[in-house]
């Protein structure tokens, strides 16, 4: 897929969620919180996160972070200091769909001409997702979703064939409400 049409439709769909009106019946009665969670699934692949959330009180709940990603894909590794932003909409109860961008930068490291190739770049992800209470102010967060690259400087050698784009992201977070 085109990374320009991914990013459009990212920035569409983010747009839209911002301006929404929510309609009352859709209201998940929340008070303003705030929340902090990590992933249990990304550190699977090397990719280590911390979600800091408020939620406004009705359907709008913004999020930031930082996260560290030190993974190998094919003959690049990546070293990327990110900050993640994010937004999040619930539709209905603990429903919700979100977009999250990881601006980074990130020295990859390339096997093939063993030099680092230092760039910045920008990650797009959009998931849907649900917010159990598991105890008291304990939940967990599953919000699968597909991620996208958007812009790399820098590139090393056979970056188009081992970084994948757009790929699943299977996410799986575990917080607590302060």
């Amino acid at each position: 897929m085109n990374q320009r049409l991914l990013f459009s439709a990212f920035l569409i769909l983010g747009l839209l969620l911002a301006v929404h009106d929510s309609v009352p019946a859709q209201d998940t009665g929340n008070s303003p919180e705030w929340s902090v969670a990590t992933s249990l699934t990304y550190p699977i692949a090397r990719i280590y996160q911390i979600h800091i959330s408020y939620n406004t009180g009705g359907n709008h709940e913004y999020f930031f972070g930082p996260a560290y990603q030190n993974f190998t894909s094919g003959s690049i590794t990546s070293n990327a200091m990110t900050l993640i932003v994010g937004y999040r909409y619930f539709l209905w109860k603990n429903l919700h769909v979100e977009a999250e961008m990881w601006p980074a930068y990130n020295p990859m490291y390339s096997d093939v001409t063993e030099l680092r190739y230092r760039g910045v770049e920008l990650w797009g992800e959009v998931k849907i997702g649900y917010k159990f209470t598991l105890y008291r102010n304990l939940f967990i967060q599953p919000a699968p979703g597909i991620g996208f690259g958007i812009l790399r400087t820098n590139k090393p050698p056979g970056f188009h064939e081992d970084i994948k784009s757009p790929i699943f992201a299977p996410q799986l977070l575990i917080g607590l409400k302060l």
